[in-house]
């Protein structure tokens, strides 16, 4: 089971830093550096939410920077530390509580109960993540 979260944390940290690669050589913009962020937000709280809380101000700061390649060397160092704390059951039952708050207005009590139910039964090793 370890060996499996470490390969879905390794395959993630591929494909988020590949994306992120591939902005820079299609012609980095700030306004595709901010939809990227929004696009892995829930990835990087489940990697670690200390790093999550420390790159939102850098995000939000986006503008302030003159030279948008420093900017992105900068942003990119901080995602792949973020990256490189693997993702853990916990952290993961935060992200789908946090989730669920989305759905909250566009589901009714019953779905919500049974919702809360699933990620209950996630966070306690009953379910795989994908349920």
């Amino acid at each position: 089971m370890n060996q499996q979260r470490f390969d879905d944390s390794t395959l993630i940290r591929i494909f988020a830093l590949h994306e992120l690669h591939r902005l820079k050589e299609h012609g980095l913009t700030r306004g595709a550096l901010l939809d990227y962020h929004s696009r892995y937000k829930l990835v990087f709280l489940a990697h670690s939410q200390p790093e999550y809380r420390k790159l939102g101000p850098f995000v939000a700061d986006i503008h302030q920077w003159q030279n948008l390649d420093d900017y992105y060397n900068q942003y990119r160092q901080r995602v792949v530390v973020l990256l490189s704390h693997p993702a853990n059951r916990r952290d993961h039952t935060n992200v789908l509580m946090h989730v669920q708050g989305y759905f909250r207005p566009h589901i009714d009590s019953t779905e919500r109960q049974q919702l809360a139910a699933l990620i209950d039964s996630y966070r306690r090793g009953e379910q795989p993540l994908l349920a």
